[in-house]
């Protein structure tokens, strides 16, 4: 009976130590803040192909924004959606009455190739970016060396936003 309450008493202490390694909350917040960041993009790339007008995903190293245009062009040749003045925010899906945006979370977005400050992505009418160069985003924690970080693509000729 003591063995058997030893055992018990042993596994208890181990299950608290090995819990708290593998169930951070750190890990589960950055994962949750990259999942909202990789739909955004792709709500931006479903809006500017369901309205046929320009959406820029403006991206920081503190997070993103969604932005479209208010502009009515005066240009013939320019319709109001691709006037390139993206000054409205876009409004959340869920919640009509909030932004779609999410700033100044504590987490790091970076970008392959480098850049600083990060490039915004505009997709146009047909869903694919107007520079037609694939990006790569980079969500992590910021601590340096950390494996809490995750990866989102984007192709340029096609829109496609693919998590690996």
């Amino acid at each position: 009976m003591i063995e058997l309450i030893t055992v018990i008493v042993l596994l208890g202490i181990l299950s608290v130590f090995a819990v708290s390694r593998l169930m951070s909350p750190d890990q589960f917040a950055v994962k949750v803040f990259f999942n909202d960041t990789v739909n955004a993009v792709r709500f931006a790339q479903k809006l500017a192909v369901g309205t046929g007008c320009d959406v820029q995903v403006k991206m920081s190293v503190a997070g993103y924004q969604l932005l479209r245009s208010s502009a009515i062009s005066t240009n013939p040749g320019i319709s109001a959606c691709t006037a390139n003045n993206f000054d409205v925010l876009v409004n959340n899906p869920v919640n009509r009455s909030k932004d779609y945006e999410n700033l100044g979370t504590g987490f790091k977005v970076s970008m392959v190739p480098a850049s600083d400050p990060l490039t915004s992505m505009i997709f146009n009418a047909r869903g694919v970016l107007d520079s037609g160069d694939n990006v790569t985003y980079t969500v992590s924690d910021g601590i340096t060396g950390s494996s809490s970080s995750f990866n989102f693509t984007v192709f340029g000729q096609t829109g496609l936003v693919n998590v690996p």
